[in-house]
């Protein structure tokens, strides 16, 4: 049994990032006839998760992200991030977007400094911290995104390629160090080898730092192959909350709500019909093809354990 921790109102366990129960928005919360962008919303993220938020267009996924860092005020309902209750009537909203870094779709769009030392160090001289310590994060979040500090320093961001300033972009929000990481569409816009860079560089903050990773995507073969629980939104609410195997396992329903199905989940599903099951971490081409060599090794028995 997980551990709980008293947050001012309510009561949280303590390895949780994120916990929301019955959390609901309205944009026109006066009206008699309300919409609700995000709709009685209860959720769990434990610290050190990669999920995934997907769904159509107007789901509530956007709004119920923005909640995060208290970009949109809590309505109705229970939410603590990082252990602080955004319920409150006072939030230390500078401490809660450090603990919670926000990296929007297209980021580096809000490049706007002369060079990549200057926009990199923009968040610690927001958020007040030692100018001393300046050089040190900066340096350390750009060697995180795979640039090499000495070399793009003095650059203007502009003049580096796109891949590039989203990982400027990206260094920006990494150098206070937050413990959880929204990502907003991270790779959009990007060529396969941009994706690829973006990707590594968080999926390494994840396992080997224990960063919370939160990412919005609409590319269902990302979502598959990098996350490893998926919450579905649906008209504001829940759908579904699962592992990415058994999600895309209901191919009929993911379809019916306007999302595709990833290659490699219908390559399995396809075996699966057939009598071939592979373990349900088996998610990219590299492990589907591991698992099936070893159902080979094992002499053609059709389960993998």
């Amino acid at each position: 049994m997980s551990k709980s921790r008293q947050v001012t109102s309510f009561v949280v366990p303590e390895d949780s990032a994120v916990y929301a129960q019955h959390v609901s928005f309205s944009y026109e919360p006066k009206s008699k006839t309300k919409l609700y962008a995000v709709n009685d919303v209860s959720l769990d993220i434990k610290q050190g998760e990669f999920v995934a938020i997907v769904g159509h267009t107007g789901s509530g996924k956007s709004t119920f992200l923005q909640h995060l860092n208290a970009l949109v005020r809590l309505q109705s309902g229970s939410l603590a991030v990082c252990g602080r209750d955004l319920g409150a009537k006072k939030v230390d909203l500078k401490a809660l977007r450090r603990s919670v870094g926000m990296v929007f779709q297209y980021p580096e769009y809000q490049l706007f400094a002369d060079t990549v030392y200057e926009d990199v160090c923009f968040g610690p001289k927001n958020f007040g911290m030692d100018k001393a310590d300046f050089e040190k994060l900066a340096r350390e979040a750009l060697t995180t995104v795979g640039m090499d500090f000495d070399v793009v320093r003095n650059k203007s961001p502009f003049d580096l390629s796109g891949g590039e300033k989203r990982r400027v972009a990206l260094a920006g929000v990494l150098v206070t160090k937050p413990s959880v990481l929204v990502l907003d569409e991270p790779t959009a816009g990007l060529d396969p080898r941009g994706k690829s860079e973006i990707l590594s560089v968080v999926n390494t903050l994840n396992k080997r730092d224990g960063v919370t990773v939160i990412m919005v995507s609409h590319d269902m073969n990302e979502v598959y192959e990098n996350a490893t629980r998926v919450i579905v939104f649906r008209d504001g609410s829940v759908a579904y909350d699962l592992p990415p195997r058994q999600l895309f396992r209901l191919e009929e329903e993911i379809v019916a709500m306007g999302l595709e199905v990833p290659h490699m989940a219908k390559f399995c599903n396809r075996l699966e019909q057939g009598g071939i099951v592979l373990p349900d971490d088996a998610l990219t081409t590299e492990q589907v093809c591991q698992a099936l060599c070893q159902i080979k090794r094992n002499g053609g028995d059709e389960h993998v354990s």
